[in-house]
């Protein structure tokens, strides 16, 4: 019989999934896929609890394809909301939560910074739940 860590190491060998936290409330997630032999696509889901999720992708090899494809998806999500704003004639509006604000700004942030490290230092506590 094949032991109940070995089964879940197995089904999430290409997976792995964090929880962002803003003093101590859930306000994200961040999921990522992985490609089987790390050259193909690597996957980057991200969900702001309330909003829908937006997904993103890097390719290749040799750099940070993690925070690479939450920034791609991070940059959807701002196309997403400006068009939301616009939609609605409130340009105002365009993330105007300051912690929302501040989590996608993080993520987008440029210049050596970790996606996970960009958060950190931005105020959030993130915790690797696979």
């Amino acid at each position: 019989m094949v032991d109940i860590y070995q089964q879940h190491e197995a089904a999430f060998a290409q997976v792995s999934a964090y929880v962002i936290l803003k003093d101590g409330e859930r306000v994200a997630t961040v999921a990522f896929k992985f490609p089987r032999d790390g050259a193909g696509r690597l996957w980057a889901y991200v969900h702001w609890i309330g909003n829908e999720m937006v997904r993103g992708h890097a390719g290749g090899y040799g750099y940070d394809k993690r925070t690479a494809a939450v920034v791609s998806a991070a940059n959807k999500y701002m196309v997403q909301e400006a068009k939301a704003a616009e939609a609605i004639g409130d340009h105002s509006s365009y993330l105007r939560e300051p912690v929302k604000r501040a989590f996608w700004e993080a993520i987008v942030k440029d210049g050596g910074h970790t996606w996970d490290s960009a958060l950190r230092d931005a105020g959030f506590t993130v915790l690797q739940a696979i």
